[in-house]
């Protein structure tokens, strides 16, 4: 049985495919009753629970505490996330269960009844969070919790509707990644030499790892001999009835999240070295070394797992110590794609790079930094109009050099040579140059006048600056300029 969402005039509907007692197969359709409109997550959640009903699973049910269904609306919210358990993860039930304490208190101190709720009284209490100095992402936050809540309500007849379904959203400010420029990165790199955390801050910067996946690496995902590592699981921390605890999960973010990324030398002899030391620690601590986490890459001396929370604690008094502009640990993940950017990497290689789910939530993210593309349309247009442009391209030549010597013999991706490659596909930084040198005779469309490498560059250069993607429409636009000149026209 399956289900997706599909939209007819506007609203969401749940579409299950299955088949019927003969096995032929069947569609049915339900209405989720929400817009189209900036509720895909909700559909979606809300489609896993008719899908699980349908299916004849457990779907969380509330029942009032009294005949007249007149339970204050916090206490629902307290009884429902207990049932609600069974269906969400241990970190997500602990996250929604602390916000619940204070959203229950909040109506219950007003006397509001789940009965009694009102759209106003659910647009009032995200005023009220905003009056009392909480952020837009708190409001948002408490938004899913109470339309998740009632929306069980609804569907098991407590309540006739759901009226946060009729609550405007908050609206979060677009948000605009923080990071350091690669002068930053190497004055942090120089300054954490030595640093407990040195090697794991740098895997952080060059991989774009988040906390959870860079705490959750294993040495089972590290292959030394195909120099890979593979990104699939996780360490997360969380407070679980009061109580913090480490909460290990094979089941990553979205599905993207889960990759395979190459292992550049420096790295791999490091995590060798690392591993060595490892192996030395158990010998030499015996039972007083911790095996529970044997299979995790990041532990301490005595083989604990090291806490994402003393990461980023640390992480902070680092850049504080050496006066270096305050951003947050998770900000790493946002450098690595900065440096990305700068060296012209394009917004698909940066997704599949740092795992996310969409190249649309790559582009809204770093859409401000990447300059170049906006510069090479400009270009274009101003050259068909026959004018000039005095703006001049970001100098990535200087960001080249540093990447180089922050990570020798960085790759960003492994080209196959059984088919030809475009020019967006070569690797920023060979090994090499012979290796460079190598990967672009792979070009089969490249001409024999330019089958050197200073011929070809120029050509790229050139490629880059007309806003052509690929050789081929290089090409095809230069033979239009010969056809065009031949004809007598003026060149544009």
């Amino acid at each position: 049985m399956k289900g997706r969402l599909t939209t007819k005039n506007g609203k969401y509907y749940v579409v299950i495919s299955y088949q019927d007692d003969s096995g032929r197969n069947k569609q049915k359709w339900v209405a989720t009753g929400l817009d189209a409109k900036n509720n895909k997550r909700a559909a979606e959640e809300l489609m896993r629970g008719i899908v699980a009903e349908f299916d004849g699973e457990k779907v969380p049910t509330v029942k009032a505490q009294s005949t007249d269904n007149d339970m204050l609306f916090g206490d629902y919210l307290i009884e429902w996330i207990e049932i609600a358990k069974q269906n969400l993860q241990l970190s997500t039930y602990a996250a929604y269960k602390n916000k619940i304490k204070y959203i229950a208190e909040y109506f219950n101190e007003r006397g509001i009844t789940l009965q009694g709720l009102t759209p106003v009284d659910i647009q009032t209490y995200y005023k009220w969070l905003t009056d009392n100095g909480k952020t837009i992402q708190a409001c948002t936050h408490a938004h899913v919790i109470i339309r998740r809540a009632l929306e069980i309500a609804y569907r098991t007849d407590i309540i006739p509707v759901n009226p946060a379904a009729k609550v405007q959203k908050p609206k979060s400010p677009k948000y605009e990644a923080k990071y350091y420029d690669i002068k930053q990165l190497k004055t942090l790199f120089d300054c954490m030499q030595g640093d407990r955390f040195e090697l794991m801050y740098k895997m952080t910067a060059f991989y774009g790892l988040r906390r959870s996946e860079l705490c959750g690496m294993q040495w089972n995902s590290i292959d030394f001999e195909k120099n890979t590592i593979t990104i699939n699981h996780s360490v997360v921390q969380t407070c679980v009835d009061g109580k913090l605890q480490l909460i290990k999960k094979d089941i990553m973010k979205n599905v993207s999240s889960k990759r395979t990324m190459p292992l550049i030398p420096d790295l791999k002899d490091a995590l060798q070295n690392l591993r060595t030391k490892q192996e030395n620690n158990r010998r030499l601590y015996s039972n007083g070394y911790d095996m529970r986490y044997i299979d995790y890459v990041w532990v301490d001396d005595l083989g604990k797992l090291i806490n994402p929370n003393t990461l980023t604690c640390h992480f902070k008094s680092l850049l504080a110590q050496n006066g270096l502009p305050p951003i947050r640990f998770h900000e790493l993940r946002h450098s690595c794609a900065s440096l990305l950017i700068a060296c012209g990497v394009s917004m698909k290689e940066i997704q599949e790079w740092l795992g996310h789910s969409a190249i649309s939530t790559t582009a809204d993210i770093y859409s401000h930094l990447n300059f170049s593309s906006k510069l090479n349309v400009a270009n274009t247009l101003s050259n068909v109009f026959g004018g000039t442009l005095d703006v001049k391209a970001q100098d990535t030549s200087e960001a080249r050099a540093l990447l180089s010597t922050l990570f020798k013999g960085a790759e960003h991706k492994q080209v196959e040579q059984t088919a030809p490659v475009e020019v967006e596909d070569i690797p920023l930084a060979a090994d090499d140059e012979t290796e460079q040198i190598e990967q672009i005779a792979t070009i089969q469309t490249v001409s024999a006048e330019s089958d050197s490498i200073a011929e070809y560059k120029k050509a790229k250069a050139e490629m880059a600056r007309l806003g052509f993607e690929t050789l081929d429409e290089y090409f095809d636009y230069m033979e239009f300029m010969k056809v065009k000149a031949k004809r007598g026209y003026a060149a544009t």
